[in-house]
């Protein structure tokens, strides 16, 4: 833990998908928070998408850190804030995008409880 799943809009087609998990993989290992075998990340390019009612060019990157139950709420804050300053930075992205990129970022709690894992 954590997960990381990260899905963007298909317009953006110069974004480099490695670059963007490489940079919120090493932010999130820089927080101390996890160790780094324990940070998973993946990223799904959504190709069927509407914003609004589709009359603008508008593009998204949105990021789900899924978290097991225990940090504090400024623990999260601050993880949230971290993952959209990476976001803000476009790195990933090697050629300017001409329209808005809407950035979110959601930080989520799964009890522990009801986390089941196995290494085999």
């Amino acid at each position: 833990m954590p997960h990381l799943v990260a899905n963007y809009s298909a317009n953006l087609t110069e974004l480099d998908q490695h670059t963007l998990l490489s940079s919120v993989n090493s932010a999130l290992i820089a927080t101390h928070l996890f160790s780094p075998n324990d940070v998973k990340s993946r990223i799904f390019k959504d190709e069927a998408f509407l914003i609004g009612m589709g009359d603008t060019q508008d593009a998204y990157i949105h990021l789900k850190l899924y978290l097991l139950s225990g940090r504090t709420a400024a623990q999260k804050q601050d993880l949230g804030r971290v993952l959209l300053a990476i976001l803000e930075q476009k790195a990933y992205l090697p050629v300017v995008h001409e329209s808005p990129i809407q950035f979110c970022v959601e930080v989520i709690d799964m009890p522990s409880e009801y986390y089941f894992k196995a290494t085999v």
